[in-house]
């Protein structure tokens, strides 16, 4: 059965979302990382809440469309998402030791390749 363009067009617009947000944090990182400005590392640990929220509804909503999608993008979100949750559990165990944020910076170049990939995926999906 295929899925109301109402949940594709949701499944779309909760990937370009979340790259937007990976990428707007991103930007609150080296705010507070060239600055040191608390109040970025603030918003910083925020955005990473709105992301987790935003990641786990769109997998709901990649559930729901999976029929749609010729790439399996469910598989690709429940990737992101197990990033996601890592990244936030590294983000809140550097604030008292350094390793974990010697892993948290590349991981979080990865969580904005694999959103990044899942959006192009996700635009392309109707034009293949």
């Amino acid at each position: 059965m295929e899925p109301s363009r109402g949940l594709i067009g949701a499944f779309k617009g909760f990937s370009h979302f979340a790259t937007a947000l990976v990428l707007v944090q991103a930007m609150l990182a080296g705010v507070f990382i060239s600055r040191e400005e608390v109040d970025a590392t603030d918003v910083h640990e925020m955005v990473g809440n709105l992301i987790f929220m935003v990641v786990v509804v769109q997998l709901v909503l990649a559930f729901l469309v999976r029929g749609w999608s010729k790439f399996n993008l469910w598989i690709w979100v429940t990737v992101l998402l197990a990033a996601v949750v890592a990244q936030t559990g590294l983000g809140y165990a550097g604030r008292d030791e350094t390793f974990p944020v010697a892993i948290h910076v590349p991981l979080g170049v990865l969580i904005f390749g694999v959103a990044t990939m899942i959006s192009t995926l996700a635009f392309l999906e109707d034009r293949t």
